[in-house]
C-alpha cells in the first residue's frame, strides 16, 4: 500500500465526526458528510486490500487470493447493502453497471494511453486477451439475458425468480472462475492421442500457461504476483486481522453515512441519483484500483493492467451483483437483474471495444484515449439523466 494512501486514512473519521458533531447546517451538511464519505473509500479499500494480501502470508497465495476476491469487493457489496435498505434499486443497479463500464472503459483506457504515451507500442498476450473477453462476454451475457427476457415476461415474481436463478448459475460460474485462476484446476490434463509420444512424461503446465495462470491470479488478487506474496513478513496476524476488521467497520460506517445523503445531495446539486451510481462512486470506490493499473502500466506491464480491468469488471457482474440481489430477499424491496436500456447498450458496448482493443495482443496510447472518450460520451448523457 502506497505510502500517500496512508496519509489519507484521516478522511474515514471526518465524515462520521461531521455527522455526530452537525459540524455544519443544512446543505451544507450533507454535502460534507458525502464528500467526506465517498473520498474515505479510495484508503480505506486499499487498507483492506492490503490486509487480505498480509494474511495470503498465514494462509499461502490460494486461500489469500480467495480472501482478496471476496474483500476486494467490499466496498461496493457494503454499500449496496445499504442502498437496499432505504430501497434506492436504481443507484444499486447503476452502482454494478457504472462498475463494469469504468474498469472496461476508463482504467482499461487509461492505462492504454498512460503506457503507451511513455512506451509507445505495448504488447501483451492475446491468449490471455481471449480469456478475459469470453469471461467478460458471459458476465454480460448474465445481465443481458433477464432484460430480453423482461420483454415477453411482465409479471414481476417471475422476473424476481429469473434474476435469482440467473444469480445461482453467475456464482456458480465465478466459483469455477476461481477455481481455475487459482487453484489450477484440471488444467493441466492432455489429449492422451494426441500426446502419446510424450505419455511416459509426468504430465505439467507448460512455463507459458503457468505465466498465464499467474496474470490471471494476479487479476483477482488486485494485482499482486502470487509468487510476490509473503516474501517480505507482514506484521503479526492478530494485527492483520485487526486492521482488515477496524477498515472493514470504517468502510461500513462511512459507506451508511454516503447512502443517507445520496438523495439530498441530488436534490441540492441537481443531479440524478443514477449519475452519482454509474459515475462519482464506481469511480472513487475503486480509485486504490486504478491507480494501481496506471502504476503497473507505466512500468510496461500493461498485461497486468488488462488483467486488473478485466478482473474487476468480471467480479462485479459474476460475484457482486448476483450477492446483492440474492441479499435483496432479506429487505422489504428486492432487486432483479432487469437494467435500464441505457445501461445495457453500454455494458454491451463496453465488452467489444474491450475485445477489441486487446485481441490482437498489443496496443497504443490513441486506442486508451478512444476507450477514454466512450466513457466520457457516457458520462455527459449520465449527467443530464432526469432527477
Amino acid at each position: 500500500m502506497p505510502r500517500w494512501l496512508y496519509s489519507l486514512l484521516i478522511l474515514a473519521v471526518i465524515a462520521p465526526i461531521i455527522s455526530i458533531t452537525h459540524m455544519f447546517g443544512g446543505a451544507s451538511q450533507e454535502t460534507a458528510i458525502f464528500a467526506f464519505s465517498i473520498l474515505s473509500l479510495i484508503p480505506l479499500a486499499a487498507l483492506i486490500g492490503n490486509s487480505t494480501e498480509n494474511l495470503s502470508y498465514y494462509v499461502g497465495s490460494v486461500a489469500g487470493g480467495l480472501l482478496n476476491a471476496t474483500f476486494g469487493n467490499a466496498p461496493e457489496i457494503i454499500i449496496g447493502l445499504f442502498a437496499l435498505q432505504q430501497g434506492l434499486i436504481t443507484v444499486v443497479k447503476a452502482s454494478i453497471t457504472g462498475s463494469i463500464i469504468s474498469n472496461a472503459l476508463l482504467v482499461l483506457g487509461g492505462s492504454l494511453a498512460f503506457g503507451g504515451w511513455r512506451w509507445g507500442k505495448q504488447y501483451f498476450s492475446n491468449r490471455d486477451a481471449g480469456r478475459f473477453s469470453a469471461m467478460m462476454v458471459m458476465s454480460i451475457a448474465g445481465l443481458l439475458i433477464p432484460y430480453t427476457g423482461s420483454i415477453i415476461i411482465k409479471d414481476q415474481v417471475r422476473i424476481e425468480n429469473i434474476s435469482i436463478g440467473i444469480s445461482i448459475i453467475l456464482l456458480v460460474t465465478y466459483v469455477l472462475y476461481l477455481a481455475t485462476t487459482v487453484f489450477h484446476v484440471r488444467e493441466d490434463r492432455r489429449n492422451p492421442i494426441r500426446d502419446k509420444g510424450r505419455l511416459t512424461k509426468p504430465l505439467r503446465a507448460e512455463p507459458e500457461a503457468e505465466e498465464n495462470g499467474e496474470k490471471e491470479v494476479e487479476a483477482i488478487t488486485g494485482g499482486v504476483p502470487p509468487k510476490e506474496i509473503g516474501e517480505i513478513k507482514p506484521p503479526t496476524l492478530w494485527l492483520t486481522l485487526l486492521v482488515l476488521l477496524v477498515a472493514t467497520l470504517g468502510t461500513a460506517w462511512n459507506s451508511e453515512l454516503l447512502v443517507d445523503t445520496i438523495t439530498p445531495v441530488a436534490k441540492n446539486l441537481g443531479w440524478s441519483t443514477v449519475f452519482i451510481g454509474l459515475v462519482i462512486i464506481p469511480i472513487i470506490g475503486n480509485a486504490a484500483e486504478h491507480s494501481s493499473a496506471l502504476l503497473v502500466a507505466y512500468k510496461d506491464h500493461v498485461d497486468l493492467s488488462m488483467a486488473i480491468a478485466a478482473g474487476s469488471s468480471i467480479q462485479v457482474a459474476t460475484f457482486v451483483a448476483p450477492v446483492l440481489v440474492l441479499a435483496s430477499l432479506f429487505f422489504p424491496q428486492h432487486l432483479d437483474l432487469i437494467f435500464h436500456p441505457i445501461e445495457m447498450a453500454l455494458l454491451g458496448l463496453a465488452t467489444i471495444l474491450f475485445t477489441f482493443t486487446t485481441m490482437d495482443g498489443e496496443s497504443t496510447w490513441l486506442e486508451g484515449v478512444q476507450l477514454i472518450a466512450v466513457y466520457i460520451m457516457a458520462c455527459v448523457v449520465f449527467f443530464f439523466w432526469p432527477g
